[in-house]
């Protein structure tokens, strides 16, 4: 089965080549050769297995390169062409619709457009995307979001195949609240660089035996968190949501760039915050920023963890009204058997599946399948 897109860029330019090749790699498409000029493509795209798509630059002289495009065309019919040039004339639009070219791209690029049209030549090759990505944000330390990703993980491994990645790389605690002692985390994966596919993942992941989720551990040595990066965490993204039905992060609150790439990734980015002053603001700050980033308000959830119907410092109708979005979901207090879950090494959804705390965050995560559903439909 292919995981990614094997893509060619050809380029005259070396710089250009290099930040293509970075672009597509964190669009989950792995370039197997860079080119300076078409002339040396027959000789990648004749192989056994040939890529599934040539990038190519027009410019500078881009009605003599595309004629050389359509040659390529007929020569290799399983092959896509994506053409690029600065030169937007319709004449030349017309011509490289003419001679099968699969997408047109004006420079510079817009990159949710160019990366729409690789999700469509993915589908063609069976290798879309299929996953729902959800990744929880606490908005204060304590605040009990890995509890609630990791149960809502563990509901949603009963309706699809799952797993949760610790992407709070010093103090994450997934592995623990699983009770598992994973040989290989996250850094090891990143170490693998391009190589990374079905196999090497298969042995990194760790599997919980009573739920069937697989769980990729944060570094088990702190400095190691230093081996995450934006780009490996793009490709091992892309890759999982091709394998499953389900990516759940449980995360930090940070705009750094590996953070930045989870929160661009996620179809649901779940904050999760208490009804006090200091996560209230926290969260009226981050959503604020998401705001600014471009993120899509329908990808952002707030979830208030440890609800007590009386008690609570702020009222939820003044949280609602003071970030502009509904609450969610509100999850009940019950300390005594979250605590004892994390520490038995339990999720409380296994424990105490008839605890009030239990059947909250089940009917959170049934949402979320529903959701997945209406939009398969």
């Amino acid at each position: 089965m292919l995981l990614q897109l094997q893509c060619v860029v050809v380029d005259p330019d070396p710089a250009n080549r290099q930040e293509m090749s970075n672009f597509l790699a964190n669009h989950g498409a792995h370039t197997v050769a860079t080119l300076p000029a078409l002339d040396q493509a027959p000789a990648v795209l004749g192989r056994p297995e040939p890529p599934q798509l040539v990038v190519v630059n027009l410019d500078p002289q881009p009605y003599e390169t595309l004629k050389k495009v359509g040659v390529l065309v007929r020569q290799f019919p399983q092959v896509s062409f994506f053409v690029l040039s600065q030169v937007v004339d319709p004449h030349l639009l017309m011509e490289a619709m003419h001679l099968g070219v699969k997408e047109f791209v004006p420079l510079p690029i817009d990159a949710d457009k160019f990366a729409a049209g690789l999700e469509r030549i993915a589908s063609q090759y069976n290798i879309s995307k299929r996953a729902t990505v959800v990744h929880f944000i606490p908005t204060m330390g304590g605040c009990g979001s890995t509890t609630i990703a990791c149960n809502v993980a563990a509901c949603l491994a009963r309706s699809g195949k799952t797993v949760i990645i610790d992407l709070d790389l010093v103090r994450g605690a997934v592995a623990t609240s699983f009770d598992i002692r994973p040989r290989y985390t996250i850094a090891d994966i990143m170490d693998s660089g391009e190589r990374l596919d079905q196999q090497l993942l298969d042995n990194a992941l760790a599997i919980h035996a009573p739920t069937g989720l697989a769980v990729l551990a944060r570094p088990e040595l702190p400095e190691d968190s230093q081996r995450v990066s934006q780009g490996g965490l793009s490709r091992l993204l892309n890759i999982l949501s091709r394998l499953y039905d389900y990516v759940v992060i449980d995360s930090l609150m940070s705009f750094s760039p590996v953070y930045a790439a989870a929160i661009s990734a996620a179809d649901l980015n779940v904050l999760v915050m208490q009804l006090n002053v200091p996560s209230a603001r926290n969260t009226e700050r981050f959503v604020g920023a998401l705001r600014r980033m471009g993120v899509d308000s329908a990808k952002t959830r707030i979830v208030v963890n440890r609800f007590v119907k009386k008690g609570w410092d702020i009222a939820p109708e003044e949280v609602e009204r003071s970030l502009g979005l509904r609450i969610g979901w509100l999850i009940p207090n019950d300390f005594k058997n979250a605590i004892a879950a994390i520490n038995y090494g339990e999720p409380v959804v296994l424990r105490a599946p008839r605890a009030e705390i239990s059947t909250s965050i089940a009917e959170l995560a049934a949402t979320m399948v529903s959701k997945r559903a209406a939009l398969a439909a």
